[in-house]
């Protein structure tokens, strides 16, 4: 008894809780917020600034509310509802992010198709690009749809080759500019508009490899780039980029990419590949 006093005089103290409530729901209580504020925390994370700002917010509305700071506990009610606006708009991005990823979960996957590309159309077609330095930006639809996209751009449903890649993609082509979309093994769209990525680094890329970048930040496709400056290849996923990719590597991961390996484990193998050979 003497031990559970203690937990509700620590409950009503320093979190302002009501220990005259059910034990059971006081706990509850905590572990639902403890997964928004886990949440937020996910979402904000890329933005540190923003996290700073948060957490200098909840300190002074603490300090405001425990030092009984009358004046200053009022404006921080005030400006709260004003705050929250601010940063749904600035984090509208990530925001898309994150609900795109209710998408890949399994229950909501369960009777969908595996999806087979026919990746050595693809590769050949990337192959000649790169050495024409020829540029091309091709996403490959898995989990999240594409729809939206392929909606309003120009609608092939052609099916996939090599000849049509390079001619879509070929200099002063009409369909040269904005990204091609691969959509349940079929050619769905060209001249597809992507959003381009706002992240830390993206501000030096050129606008095809920030609109690679950005489609793979906010769904789970797997993005080809080649540039008409160097004729690198690149390639992109789950907000991650790889570069230059090597032609004789491109079809092997592009499969690894598209059953579901992430371009953070494929660069964790591909290192300790390395050290093993080193």
């Amino acid at each position: 008894m003497f031990s559970e006093f203690k937990l509700f005089q620590f409950l009503k103290t320093f979190l302002f809780l009501d220990y005259n409530k059910n034990l059971h729901l006081i706990f509850l209580d905590i572990f639902v917020v403890s997964i928004i504020i886990y949440s937020a925390y996910m979402i904000l994370r890329r933005s540190k600034g923003i996290l700073i700002g948060i957490g200098v917010f909840w300190l002074l509305g603490f300090s405001a509310r425990t030092l009984q700071l009358e004046l200053l506990e009022w404006v921080i009610q005030v400006v709260s509802p004003s705050i929250i606006f601010v940063i749904v708009i600035v984090l509208q991005p990530e925001l898309r992010r994150i609900f795109s990823e209710f998408s890949r979960i399994r229950f909501f996957k369960f009777f969908r198709l595996k999806l087979n590309y026919e990746i050595d159309e693809v590769v050949e077609a990337a192959t000649m690009m790169s050495r024409s330095k020829t540029g091309a930006l091709i996403v490959f639809e898995k989990d999240v749809s594409l729809k939206h996209i392929v909606e309003q751009s120009v609608q092939l449903d052609a099916i996939i080759s090599k000849s049509l890649i390079l001619t879509v993609f070929k200099k002063n082509s009409a369909l040269h500019d904005g990204a091609m979309i691969i959509q349940q093994n079929r050619i769905a769209s060209a001249s597809s508009y992507l959003p381009m990525s706002n992240s830390l680094g993206s501000s030096t890329l050129g606008a095809r490899h920030r609109s690679a970048l950005g489609i793979a930040e906010e769904t789970d496709s797997v993005v080809l780039v080649t540039s008409e400056e160097t004729g690198e290849i690149s390639v992109c996923h789950d907000g991650e980029m790889i570069h230059p990719v090597k032609p004789f590597e491109l079809k092997s991961l592009l499969l690894q990419l598209l059953h579901g390996e992430t371009l953070k484990q494929e660069k964790n193998s591909t290192g300790k590949e390395q050290e093993g050979e080193g």
